[in-house]
């Protein structure tokens, strides 16, 4: 194919750039590169050791409170701030900057100097952020080419969640992401229907590993903590928690069908937003403010005005059960430890997972056939229901009855009474990997 009077190369480098991926936030990353690849380690920025918790406060009286410490000269060059020579005080303009910069890197912005804002200031050498660049770039070749008009990304090392319409904004929030041993997938798929005041049935992996044990101690376990077990006709056992105040996933949950079996949800554990970093769930993703969310999703009428205006019991009650999405929203579960912001800043996150430096090692060696895969499920682990003989505990759904021995008889052998001292039963694993019932 030519092209009367278009230069060769630019044809050549048109159809190139075709197969970059064709989001705005790859092509951010790109410009990012080339300053990178061309700057060096700005000297005006010097490395703050670390050292103890530095903070601006005022006594009752209004006074300042003012801690001294030698790293505030170089913290306050490091903001371009002026102060007289030999002054150590970190004092109110020093501490407003550094809430600043806290709410730009996604910190608690308490404007307190602490381990985790130190290691935000002295961010990696250029060397190093070219690589964390190249790598999130190659993860952004992974995505669809097509977010969707209407779309849901959570950036795991960010901890957050944010709605985006039409190119634009609609919320974020702050969202709590699974542990580094019970990491949540990387995936994109389609957020098809919501579920108000849900019923969390407890995974059977939670119930073979961690209640079985507990309810050996103790049969009232699963009762003092608002869980209910029952047995099926074939042996199954099932535990669960019925909607209200304590329910583990709070009132919403957002359900987009995946083979790794997570979702999004609320949670009544809402001191956990406070901390920094976030990763404490088995693998989905406990959400902050998700009725605000629930803002960017067209929906239900009558479940879109409750969660509106703040859903009361009542309302809850009302709206409760599971809600069909008219339109289906794509869900992007994303890794970008390397991000531009709405401002034009290069963002560094910590790689939380360690997937950086795994990619970085495959792209810089030979083994580069080798892709960063997804586990569906940590080996050994199981999905499959837990089995005990019918009539072990539990309500059971047989014509016959139950066979009339005790939960201890046929489990253990033994009576509650001689059982030993009663342990308190966890729960906390709402958000392990399970299929919603």
């Amino acid at each position: 194919m030519r092209w009367p009077g278009y230069p060769r190369d630019k044809i050549v480098a048109a159809a190139l750039g075709s197969f970059n991926p064709p989001q705005p936030q790859y092509k951010a990353l790109k410009a990012k590169l080339a300053e990178a690849r061309g700057g060096k380690d700005d000297p005006s920025k010097p490395v703050i050791p670390q050292g103890p918790v530095l903070k601006y406060s005022k006594d009752k009286k209004g006074k300042e409170v003012l801690m001294e410490d030698s790293r505030v000269p170089a913290l306050r060059q490091w903001f371009g701030l002026t102060a007289p020579d030999g002054d150590t005080n970190y004092d109110k303009a020093l501490s407003d900057s550094i809430a600043k910069f806290q709410k730009e890197q996604g910190l608690n912005a308490n404007g307190q100097l602490t381990s985790a804002t130190l290691e935000a200031i002295n961010g990696p050498k250029r060397e190093k952020t070219v690589d964390i660049i190249l790598a999130n770039m190659e993860r952004w070749r992974w995505m669809p080419r097509d977010l969707g008009e209407t779309y849901v990304m959570v950036n795991i090392p960010d901890f957050s969640l944010r709605v985006v319409k039409d190119g634009k904004l609609v919320w974020k929030t702050k969202v709590v992401v699974g542990k580094p041993n019970l990491p949540t997938p990387l995936l994109s798929a389609d957020m098809k229907f919501i579920t108000v005041n849900p019923t969390w049935n407890v995974p059977p992996s939670i119930i073979q590993n961690e209640y079985l044990p507990a309810l050996q101690q103790d049969p009232q376990a699963m009762e003092r903590i608002g869980l209910k077990v029952e047995q099926n006709r074939d042996g199954t056992i099932r535990i669960y928690q019925p909607p209200g105040d304590r329910n583990a996933l709070g009132r919403i949950r957002f359900n987009f069908p995946n083979k790794f079996l997570v979702y999004q949800h609320d949670t009544p554990d809402k001191h956990l937003f406070a901390h920094d970093k976030r990763a404490y769930s088995h693998g989905c993703m406990r959400v902050q403010d998700p009725p605000e969310v629930w803002r960017g999703y067209p929906g239900p009428s009558d479940a879109e005005r409750a969660l509106h205006r703040g859903p009361s019991a009542k309302d809850v009650r009302r709206v409760g059960g599971q809600h069909q999405l008219p339109d289906r929203i794509p869900d992007h579960l994303t890794y970008q430890t390397a991000f531009v912001d709405d401002a034009g800043a290069l963002q560094i996150r910590d790689d939380v997972y360690g997937r950086d430096a795994k990619l970085i090692s495959i792209m810089k060696g030979s083994e580069r056939k080798v892709a960063d895969l997804a586990v569906d499920r940590p080996k050994g682990s199981s999905s499959a229901p837990v089995k005990m003989p019918p009539g072990s505990f539990g309500t059971t759904f047989s014509s016959a009855g139950g066979s009339g021995f005790s939960f201890f008889e046929r489990l253990f052998g033994g009576s509650p009474e001689a059982a030993p001292a009663r342990p308190r039963a966890r729960v906390g694993a709402a958000d392990r990997r399970v299929t919603p019932r």
